[in-house]
């Protein structure tokens, strides 16, 4: 039950797609396929700068940690983004995204949402205090998630402006 409890925040969903994606990319997997397609790993930068904005924004001064959680808390939420951030906008390829990006972009935290409020009304647990329906009540909660969908619609639409614009292109791979 620890892992599926583990697996109930989004910090992890987000976290583990980070290690898929750059352990795809260590082991030499194909650039435009799987999880080297341009607006997956756009979509993982957004969903993991999102992870560290909330938590450190909205949730550290509610439950502070100490000691190795301290460590992986701020590990999770801080140097992973900041990482996995400087690792897009230097690795990269830019001129790669469309606007086609956006939409299939929102459909891991708004799969994340569905899972979590459901595991949430069902052992009364949610990960997160703002989609806490037995607290806040249905409407306040979609009405949250919308606004959730709405930051990491905004922060995409971004990425792909920047990409497209050609904003600190480095050079292609010479294959």
């Amino acid at each position: 039950m620890a892992v599926v409890d583990l697996f109930g925040y989004f910090t992890i969903w987000s976290n583990t797609l980070v290690a898929l994606v750059t352990v795809w990319f260590a082991r030499g997997g194909d650039k435009k396929r799987l999880l080297g397609r341009p607006w997956l790993l756009a979509a993982t930068m957004v969903y993991i700068i999102v992870v560290g904005l909330i938590y450190n924004v909205l949730l550290l001064s509610t439950n502070p940690q100490v000691g190795v959680r301290k460590v992986v808390d701020l590990t999770l939420h801080t140097v992973v983004p900041i990482a996995y951030t400087l690792w897009w906008l230097t690795q990269i390829e830019r001129g790669q995204l469309n606007w086609k990006a956006l939409l299939p972009a929102l459909v891991f935290p708004l799969a994340y949402c569905l899972v979590a409020m459901t595991k949430g009304t069902i052992t009364g647990k949610y990960a997160y205090f703002f989609i806490d329906i037995g607290k806040y009540g249905l409407p306040q909660v979609l009405l949250n998630s919308a606004g959730l969908a709405a930051l990491y619609a905004l922060l995409m639409a971004v990425v792909i402006a920047f990409d497209r614009r050609g904003g600190g292109t480095i050079a292609p791979d010479p294959d």
